[in-house]
């Protein structure tokens, strides 16, 4: 039997391979395996190695990541950051805000920040475990470190001001080439393209702005003899063609992709696909048991070549540690864990939250205001979440007192009884008095506002 890490290599090189590969997204949930919050374990390259190893030894994992944080190449560039116990830092100081001069930023260099503890916790994992584990080294993508950059105001600025956005967007792929190389020279196998922000657009604007970013990025890492991937969160379905055609090794999606329609243009391109178990509602809340059906339902569909099996983004901190060591044993061994062995179904736990009247409600507002509910994974460590929650905090001051808001996140049982009350299915979601209004799409300024008055009358 080959290595892990041999099916890994095998299945981004689009082979066929004698099992399909387990790559967990373990991010900073590996913090729990060290007994740490994830503000100090991301501080700290001897945690992150420490987690990492474990992580791929209790997981049974055949590739794991080396360090899942997108805000390093920012906080190196200006920006200020906000840090959570359970998530990794939030950009919320953006250099760049309405429009800045990009030559004043910082020079980039290999020594500034937390990029020397990355690079140094990625060569001591590859040191460990690369010879029978791959190491893929994550980077933040051009598109969403050039909104870490300039702000939400950059989607406006894309309309307004073309010319600066590609400036910059080509400025961010220069950062993401120097990133790739570095990691590269540690002995990482694979770099990790995560650009979760590019869900937010159409394919018109991908075609314009994001593919000029990422086709030299893609052919800089071929040039060096590294494979590369790209990894888009949110529903990124009107966009996958378009990654497929950047011509990288592999592309991973979260659970609002169709995993059959990607597997369909994977045979027609060639690339490899990754993804795409449901984070919450089955890694999260699910029993052993349906987190190891939901793995083989994924395996069916994805097959033998050019497929592996891993979560739909990384882990929230708190997914149990049996569920993880249940797909871990299902894809290394076929263990199916016994029915009845006394863990909660998802529909179990739903219940219990409804029986204890743990649930949002509605909220009812008086004439001359409107409630606005944005439906998100994490705002403090999903990007696009971030930026839609950002775009209703610049708006708000704006109506005097006019809007309430509130974010609900799924990653609670009460907030996923909440998204099925309203029918959400794509995140991030904007309602505007409980009506869907922006459906997986960053609105800018304008549009929100515009939006909002239209209520208000």
């Amino acid at each position: 039997m080959a290595s892990g890490k041999e099916l890994v290599m095998n299945a981004l090189r689009f082979r066929e391979v004698e099992r399909v590969p387990w790559v967990p997204f373990t991010g900073v949930h590996v913090a729990r395996l060290v007994d740490m919050d994830a503000e100090s374990f991301l501080k700290d390259s001897d945690a992150i190695v420490k987690g990492v190893v474990a992580a791929a030894e209790r997981y049974r994992a055949d590739g794991v990541c080396s360090v899942f944080d997108l805000q390093v190449e920012a906080e190196v560039l200006g920006c200020s950051l906000k840090w959570a116990r359970k998530n990794p830092p939030a950009v919320v100081g953006h250099v760049l805000e309405n429009g800045g001069d990009i030559n004043s930023l910082p020079e980039f260099t290999k020594d500034k920040g937390r990029i020397p503890l990355c690079l140094e916790a990625t060569k001591k994992i590859v040191s460990e475990i690369g010879n029978t584990t791959a190491v893929f080294a994550l980077i933040c993508g051009p598109f969403t470190l050039a909104m870490h950059l300039a702000g939400s105001s950059f989607l406006t600025g894309m309309i307004e001001n073309p010319d600066y956005a590609k400036e910059l967007l080509a400025y961010c792929s220069g950062i993401s080439m120097k990133m790739s190389e570095w990691y590269l020279e540690t002995g990482a196998h694979a770099v990790a393209v995560v650009d979760p922000m590019t869900s937010q657009i159409s394919p018109r604007h991908f075609k314009r702005f994001v593919t000029p970013t990422i086709e030299p990025l893609v052919n800089a890492v071929h040039e060096r003899g590294g494979i590369i991937t790209l990894f888009c969160c949110g529903n990124a379905t009107k966009n996958i063609e378009l990654m497929m055609q950047c011509r990288p090794d592999g592309i991973a999606f979260d659970e609002q992709v169709d995993l059959a329609m990607v597997a369909g243009l994977a045979d027609k391109y060639n690339v490899c696909f990754e993804g795409n178990m449901a984070l919450t509602t089955t890694l999260l809340f699910g029993s052993p048991e349906e987190c190891v059906k939901e793995a083989a339902e994924r395996i069916a569909i994805g097959g033998k070549r050019g497929y592996i099996l891993s979560p739909g983004c990384d882990l929230p901190f708190d997914t149990p540690f049996y569920n993880l060591e249940a797909v871990g044993n299902y894809v290394q061994d076929g263990v199916v864990p016994e029915k009845n062995s006394g863990f909660l179904s998802l529909e179990e736990a739903l219940k219990q939250c409804a029986d204890s009247e743990e649930e949002d409600d509605d909220v009812k507002t008086e004439d001359g205001k409107i409630f606005i509910e944005i439906v998100t994974l994490d705002s403090e460590g999903c990007a696009p979440c971030q930026y839609m929650v950002e775009s209703v905090r610049s708006v708000e001051p704006l109506f005097n007192g006019r809007i309430i808001w509130r974010e609900t996140l799924i990653k609670s049982l009460s907030g996923i009884r909440r998204t099925q009350k309203l029918g959400v299915s794509t995140l991030p979601t904007m309602l505007i008095n409980n009506e869907v209004v922006f459906d997986n799409i960053v609105p800018t300024k304008e549009e929100l506002c515009a939006e909002i008055n239209k209520r208000l009358k």
